[in-house]
């Protein structure tokens, strides 16, 4: 009997590429909006550039990906606001990827096959037209996604450090505090 484990239903491999592929994901959209809370501000030392961060941090998709391309004015500054709007274009074009990841219920079969159940608002928010997708997914398919993602997540660090050197260090002292974690054992 099965344990009702998603482990019983999907490889181990796929479940951890799904984590990495969504993970890197998250901290592309977290870096996109510091990304964005810095070219406008530099200097992640101040109460108003954390709520905007946070502000930012909370957008929709759509409206991160609106923000971050309206913030190409302010990367020619940097040199990179051709580099931004391309990526802004690859945002886009693949954004439903990481929906799909999100937001889909995956299946496996004992050969190997997986699949998706996802289902899509091609419609509005006030007028929606739902429409389910069950698409097959492969390997291949699932390690593109995780490499692309890792390059991106590699070119939104990049920008970030070239408005300035050790930025991104900042802003990690400044969004994540410090915490004390928990003992996992007793010592004696």
């Amino acid at each position: 009997m099965a344990s009702g484990s998603i482990k019983d239903f999907l490889p181990g491999e796929f479940i951890f590429s799904l984590g990495e592929y969504m993970q890197t994901c998250a901290h592309i959209e977290l870096w996109s909006a510091a990304l964005i809370t810095c070219l406008r501000a530099p200097q992640p030392n101040s109460k108003e550039w954390f709520e905007d961060y946070c502000a930012a941090r909370k957008l929709a998709t759509s409206d991160l990906l609106r923000r971050l391309r309206g913030s190409n004015e302010y990367a020619e500054a940097y040199g990179f606001s051709s580099d931004l709007l391309a990526l802004c274009d690859w945002l886009d074009q693949f954004k439903g990827n990481r929906h799909i990841a999100a937001h889909g219920a995956f299946f496996g079969s004992p050969n190997g096959f997986l699949r998706v159940e996802y289902v899509q608002n091609l419609g509005t928010r006030k007028a929606p037209s739902y429409q389910p997708t069950r698409t097959a997914i492969t390997k291949e398919l699932v390690d593109e996604a995780v490499q692309d993602a890792r390059r991106i997540h590699l070119i939104v660090l990049d920008m970030i450090e070239k408005i300035e050197k050790g930025l991104t260090t900042k802003i990690v002292r400044t969004i994540i505090p410090i915490v004390e974690h928990p003992p996992t054992t007793q010592l004696p």
